[in-house]
């Protein structure tokens, strides 16, 4: 059975505005009043309430609204320990994939661009529901950006749209 509203609340304080989970009574060497949880290898924050790992991110849904979310929840700023609930968002999948950042080894800088390697020249592609889409081939890169975007507002993909440049730390 799902942890409820009413047992988070007897184990844990949560702080809308930092995103940080306290604990609220003492429990072994914990004291009353520490910072909960820890991030894992991905950088996400999980803690560990009544023997089960629980994402906190999934935790502050609970927290501030009651239920669990009915789909992912999503950081909108991409950063994966910044849970905030002015930051987090219950989405489907197909949107969650969409706002991430631009990978490390994306030379370009771009999403949606990359350089192919014989000409020199920029290709615009998005991939959306298991399908790649090739949008062209262009002289700058900033065409081919362009056209990515584009190609985002044509298929109706939601996107976070200062995210839709940055590079992952």
């Amino acid at each position: 059975m799902a942890l409820t509203k009413q047992e988070l609340d007897q184990w844990l304080t949560y702080e809308p505005e930092t995103g940080v989970f306290r604990w609220v009574r003492n429990t072994g060497s914990i004291k009353a009043g520490a910072v909960a949880g820890g991030k894992n290898y991905h950088g996400y924050r999980r803690l560990c309430l009544k023997g089960k790992l629980h994402a906190e991110h999934r935790l502050a849904w609970l927290a501030v609204h009651g239920v669990w979310p009915s789909n992912e929840i999503d950081h909108i700023n991409g950063v994966t320990d910044d849970n905030r609930i002015a930051n987090l968002r219950d989405v489907p999948h197909a949107v969650n994939v969409q706002n991430i950042q631009v990978r490390r080894d994306n030379s370009v800088g771009l999403a949606g661009v990359r350089i192919e390697k014989y000409s020199g020249k920029y290709r615009a592609q998005i991939r959306h529901d298991g399908v790649t889409f090739q949008l062209g081939v262009f002289d700058v890169a900033e065409d081919a950006h362009a056209a990515y975007l584009s190609g985002k507002k044509q298929l109706r993909i939601v996107f976070v749209p200062e995210r839709a440049n940055n590079h992952c730390d």
